[in-house]
This record gives structure tokens, sequence and C-alpha cells, in this order.
């Protein structure tokens, strides 16, 4: 995994920047500068005079009115409220309705007649023709609907406008003090419409809680009329109740506790009367139960508590006993036995008859219980009737009365309210008061000519400086050898400074710099071109090196015929052919003729020993373009031109050819399939990215296609240049004296 390695900020890169776009960036200051200034010393001064006021808390009232109008002025909103009623358009209209500001200089100055000022009005009167006309067509209906309900609105909403504009309310922290100001071309009528203004917000202020004061006076005088019905109407509903009711005391709650009480003992009389009729029911089920059967009867409770029954039954003991002791000396026969027997019977038949006394005494005690208990639930239900009843009565009752009360307090209450607001309509207090009258000021506080100037010249450099970058970054074209690193991705070979292409010199064309001035940095600069290209390969120096651009006009012409130069003065044999056959030029760099040339030998019109040309430079001859044909693309890419290219190789130790641009045909494409490898001429500061790499693209495509590099051609080599630190210069001369000569310095990354 390749080792990422964090881009590094140079603040070199940013100074390149700022040197290379620094008439942009003086320019935009000084328009800037200027124009502030122009504004600032003939701007109309402006005058600010202020006016100090306190705005206390509601002062407090000799009456609680304040509980009919209630209004919180101990918070923050309270005060902002005021501050925003200051700046308020009704009061800006009473002050100008005071100060007939309609008619004032200050707001209306008079036009100047001259043809500026009436070129202008004649604009304003069109735009608002047009805008009317336009607001007609959008909305006729409102339009018309809006004049005729208030055909004054528009006349002083502008006028209004910009008197709120005017105006500067500023609280004093930590303190009830506000200054109100106002700002004006002349310095008194400031000073005046600032007293005015505040005049106006106290009146406006007392003139609203005066209305307040008769809206509530006027609205209790009407609810006092209504609650005077409704209090005779419920009293009289309460009359008729207790009339209907025949209530003669009112309901308290000593009669509903008595009411209480006499239903709680009825209902445990009930209990206890139920309780009793339940045990006289038992003991009289218990004795019908052994009525018929005599021998069970000693087991009833009242029978063995009957007296006469418990004598009776001693008397039959006692006869027993008797009869057990005459048994044995007598018989059953005996008299004596028979009478004791006959004895015995009637006791029987005596206890038999007691016993049906206690049964009916019983059945008499369950009957009573039974009717006891059935009179006390009777009177318990009557009682329950007459409670609930009660309470009905009591309910309505109250309802009644509360309502009579309610009624009354707040009839009551009106009253009293009355009168406390018609005492403090009579009041006119105030909580807010004057503490500074506002004075002419001396000195204008617009415009602020240093602090104008100054913030002119932060702006105009800000801006300027953005602005740079901005351009700067707009810029999509190559300038620096990084760039070709990073969006095109090619090996860079080196720069070529910019030269004027002056009169020939001796003969030979001044683009052809390395023979016209070989001492000089563009030379210096083909030559370390020349190395690079020899060392661009580990094995073998490339011998067919295609010359191209992407674009036209980028010096690929010039380049290749200097680079043929480099090579041949470096004792290379080489051969220069023109293969650019849309728009030929090295046959007027070397001042020959191009009746014949490569084309010729394309077509066989011609040898290829025939159209080779002797420069007059040692080492190096020329095939010009010939006859330009029809179809260069198809000669261009055929098997003729690869067995050309293979005959030079033969001949010549280098082989430069010269091509079309990449993205405007494809020949240069199909002539890199026979050279070695291609290089690439861009001009710095002028040909796009995207056109490169568009070209590139093109040479990708053909495969077999190498790339040895990229030149960037026409490099400002200035002082304040990206490429100036590059060279440095030594002067030697052909008698010991210097001349000029390029070495390489360490690149440094400055601007361009």
């Amino acid at each position: 995994m390749e080792e990422y390695k964090e881009e590094q900020i140079d603040l070199r890169d940013y100074l390149r920047v700022l040197i290379k776009r620094r008439w942009s960036i003086i320019t935009f200051f000084t328009i800037t500068v200027l124009v502030v200034a122009i504004h600032t010393f003939t701007a109309t001064p402006i005058y600010q005079a202020g006016s100090r006021i306190v705005i206390e808390k509601e002062n407090p009232n000799l009456v609680s009115i304040q509980e009919v109008m209630a209004v919180d002025a101990t918070g923050s909103d309270y005060y902002q409220t005021q501050y925003k009623i200051i700046e308020s358009r009704a009061v800006a209209r009473e002050v100008i309705r005071r100060m007939d500001l309609e008619n004032s200089t200050e707001f209306f100055p008079k036009p100047k007649e001259n043809l500026l000022s009436n070129i202008k009005a004649w604009f304003r009167d069109t735009a608002g023709l047009w805008k009317d006309w336009i607001i007609s067509l959008l909305n006729p209906g409102d339009d018309k609907k809006t004049k005729s309900l208030s055909p004054d609105l528009d006349l002083d909403s502008g006028l209004v406008s910009a008197f709120i504009g005017r105006i500067n309310v500023s609280p004093i922290r930590n303190s009830r003090l506000v200054d109100v100001s106002f700002e004006a071309k002349n310095p008194v009528f400031a000073a005046r419409i600032a007293n005015e203004l505040v005049r106006t917000y106290i009146d406006k202020n007392m003139e609203t809680k005066l209305m307040a004061t008769k809206d509530a006076v006027k609205w209790l005088n009407d609810r006092i009329g209504e609650e005077r019905k409704k209090v005779e109407a419920a009293e009289n509903a309460l009359l008729q109740y207790k009339e209907e009711q025949k209530i003669i005391t009112d309901f308290s709650s000593d009669a509903e506790k008595i009411t209480a009480q006499k239903l709680a003992q009825i209902n445990a009389k009930v209990v206890e009367a139920e309780s009793l009729r339940v045990e006289a029911e038992t003991r009289y089920m218990q004795a019908m139960a052994i009525e018929n059967n005599p021998d069970m009867i000693d087991s009833i409770p009242r029978i063995l508590s009957n007296e006469l029954i418990q004598q009776i039954k001693n008397m039959e003991v006692n006869l027993y006993n008797r009869m057990s002791e005459l048994s044995d000396k007598y018989g059953q026969n005996h008299p004596k036995m028979v009478a004791i027997e006959s004895e015995l019977t009637d006791l029987k038949k005596r206890k038999v008859i007691e016993c049906g006394r206690v049964v009916n005494s019983l059945q008499n005690e369950y009957k009573l219980a039974v009717a006891r208990e059935e009179s006390l639930k009777k009177a318990l239900a009557r009682q329950k009737t007459e409670s609930l009843s009660m309470n009905k009565k009591a309910v309505r009752y109250g309802v009644l009365q509360r309502q009579a009360e309610s009624s009354r307090h707040m009839y009551e209450l009106l009253i009293k309210r009355f009168k406390e607001t018609s005492l403090t309509e009579e009041m006119r207090t105030g909580n807010i008061r004057v503490i500074d009258r506002a004075e002419t000021p001396n000195s204008p506080i617009k415009p602020k000519k240093k602090l104008n100037l100054l913030l002119s010249i932060i702006v105009g450099l800000a801006l300027g400086t953005g602005l740079a970058f901005f351009l700067e970054y707009l810029d999509n074209t190559i300038k620096l050898p990084e760039e070709i690193k990073e969006y095109l991705n090619i090996p860079y070979l080196g720069p070529i400074p910019a030269f004027a292409s002056d009169e020939s010199h001796d003969g030979v064309s001044s683009d052809l710099i390395v023979q016209c001035s070989p001492k000089s940095m563009a030379s210096e600069s083909f030559r370390g071109i020349r190395t690079g290209i020899l060392f661009s390969s580990a094995d073998n120096a490339p011998q067919a090196i295609l010359i191209s651009s992407a674009g036209p006009s980028e010096g690929k012409t010039v380049c290749a015929a200097n680079l043929a130069i480099t090579m041949a003065q470096a004792g290379s044999s080489v051969i220069l052919v023109d293969c650019d056959m849309r728009r030929p030029r090295l046959h007027k760099l070397f001042d020959t003729s191009r009746d014949t040339g490569i084309s010729s030998v394309l077509v066989g019109s011609s040898e290829l020993n025939d159209v080779v040309v002797k420069t007059g430079i040692a080492n190096l001859d020329m095939i010009p373009s010939g006859p330009i044909p029809p179809n260069p693309s198809e000669i261009l890419g055929s098997k003729k031109m690869e067995y050309l290219v293979e005959a030079l190789r033969k001949k010549y130790t280098r082989i430069i050819i010269d091509s079309p641009p990449l993205t405007a045909v494809t020949d240069s494409a199909l002539l890199s399939k026979t050279a070695d490898g291609t290089i690439l001429v861009i001009r710095a500061g002028e040909t796009p990215r995207q056109v490169v790499q568009n070209g590139l693209s093109q040479l990708h495509g053909i495969g077999g296609s190498h790339i040895l590099g990229a030149v960037l051609n026409g490099v400002i080599t200035g002082k304040d240049s990206y490429y100036y630190y590059q060279y440095y210069y030594y002067y030697y001369g052909d008698d010991g004296q210097r001349e000029k000569k390029n070495k390489k310095k360490k690149r440094g990354k400055s601007a361009y």
C-alpha cells in the first residue's frame, strides 16, 4: 500500500498568486478607495440631535383601577413595546402633521434644474407609470378598491418611512433611561424634531391611557345595568321558591345535622326490632315444632323457666317416688296405686295446658315483634323520604341563594370600579418624563471620513485579495510543473522561457533561438530538455521523437526545430521531418521550399533522397511537408510512413517529427505509433487542463504510444515569476569577460 503523504501548504504559493495578480488587486483596491473617498467627501453631512427620557414604572394609583386595566410595567417586554411605539408610524405621522414636514425641504429638497436631474426625473416617472400599469394588470379590482378606500395612504407612506428611518432609540443599560435621537441635514432641524418626537410620544402615551379609561367607564356603565337586572331576577327567583315550598327560615347546617341524627336513630331501632323479631320468631318456631310431641316440651327454655310447670314436675317426681315405695308393698290394683296414677294423669293434663299457654305467649311475642318491626320500617321510610325532599329543597334553595349573592356581589363590585374609574379619568398622570432636551449638535456624525477611508482600505485589500484568489481558482490552465504531475501524470521535461521573435539574424530566423543566441537562457533550456529526453529511457535513448501539442499555437514547431538543432550541436545526425500537413511551418523557419516533401514520398511522386534538404546547420537535415494532400490522416497512418521512418532510422541518429495538434486531427495519434516517444508541448498559462487531458486521452487510446513527457513553453522568467528562482546569470565573453549564462538554482515555490 502506498504511504499517504499529506499535502503541505506553502506560503510561497499564496505569495505567488498575490504577485501574479498584483495589478488586479491594485486596481480593485484603488477603485474601492477612490469611490469611497469621493462619496465621503462629497456626501451631505448628517447631524444627530438626541433627547433623554426616563420611562418609570406605572405610577401608583389612588384607586385600584389597575385591576381593571392591568399592565405589567416591570418586564422587559413592556420597555421593548415602548421603544417600538416611539418608532411607530402613528407617532411619526403625528410629528409630521404637527411640524408640517410635507412641505419641508429636509425631506423634499427643491430639484436642481439641469439635464441630469431632468433625465433622472423622466426615468423615475416612467418607472412609476410602468409599475402602476403592471399592478393594475395583476390586481385591477384590488388596486381601485384600495385607492377608493384610502386615497392618501400612498401619499405619506414614503415620508413616514423616511422619517422612521432617521429615528434612533437607544436604551441605557441597567437603567430606565432612553436616548431618542433624530438625524437631519440641518442641526437645528434635528434638535427640533427630536424634542417634538419625544413630546408627541408622551402625548400619545397619555392619550392612550385616557382612552382606555374612558372605554373602561363606558364598559362598566353598560355592565352595571346588565348586572342590576340579573340581581333582581335572582332575588325574585329565590323569593318565589321560598313561597312555593313554604320555607320560613333559611336552611342551615344544624337542621341538616338534626335530620341526619333522627334518621340514624330510627335506623338503629329498626335494626334492634329486626333482631328481636328474629329471636321471637325462632322461639315460636321451636315451640310450634314440638307442640305435638309432649315429651319434648321440656326442651323449650321458656317452659323450663315457667314456675307452675316446675311445681307440676316436682309433684310428679314426688308421686313417682311414692308409687315406687307403694309398689313394693301393694300391687298395681291397690287403691292407693290407682289414686297416685290418677293424680299423675291430672298433673300431665295440667302441664300440657300450661305448655300451650307458654306457646301462645311466644306466638303473641312474635306477632308483637313483627308489628313493631314493620312500624319502625315505615317510620324509617318516611324519614328517608322527608330527608331526601329536604335535601332537594336545600340544593335548589342553595343554588338560588348563591346566584342571588353572586349577582349582588358582582353588582356591588362594578359599582365600586365605576366610581374608581370615574375618579381616575379626571387624573392626568404619566410615567414618562423628559430628563434632557435635545440641543443643536455642533458636528456631523456622518460621513465618518477617517473610518470610511480606513474601512475602504481594509475592504479594498481584502476583496482585492479575494478577487485574486478567485481569478486564480477560475484559471484552469497549466502553469507549473507540479500541475503536470498532478493533473496529467506524465514526466516533466523542463520549461522553455518566452523569448521575442525579432527579425532574422544573419539570415537565420529569430525563432531558432539556439542558433541565433546559443548562450541565452532559452538555448540553455532547450539543451536541458535535450538531456532529459536522452535520459528518459533506461536502456536506449529514443531515436524517433514525435513533437505535438494539445491545441494550436502552443509553439510545438519552434520547439521541434530548436530541439533538433541542440541534438545536432551535440554531434548526433538529426533529421527534422515536417508532418504537419495542415499548417506546415518548418520550411519557413529554415527558408526552404516545400514543393516536394514528405507527402511527395508517401504518394510515390518522389524518392526519399530527393526531398531531404540541407539546413546549413551541421548534422541537421530537414524534410519539408511537401504539397498538402486532401487526406493527410490516411497517408500518415499508412504502411509507407512506417517504411519511411524505418529508412530514416538507418541513416540518422535522431528523428524529430513535427505533427499537428492532438485535439484538432488524428494525425499525431497515428504518427505516435511509428515514433519511440511523444513530447507534449504546453503553453504555460494559456492551455486549459481539459484540453491537454483530452489530447492525452487520444494518445492513450492508440495502442503502443509512449509519452516521454511534457514541456512548458512560453514561461515568464521575470523577477516575480515562479521560474525566476531557477536561474541566475553569469556573463562570460570570448575575451574572458562575463557573458550571460544560465545556471540551475534550487527550485522554489514562489508565485508565478
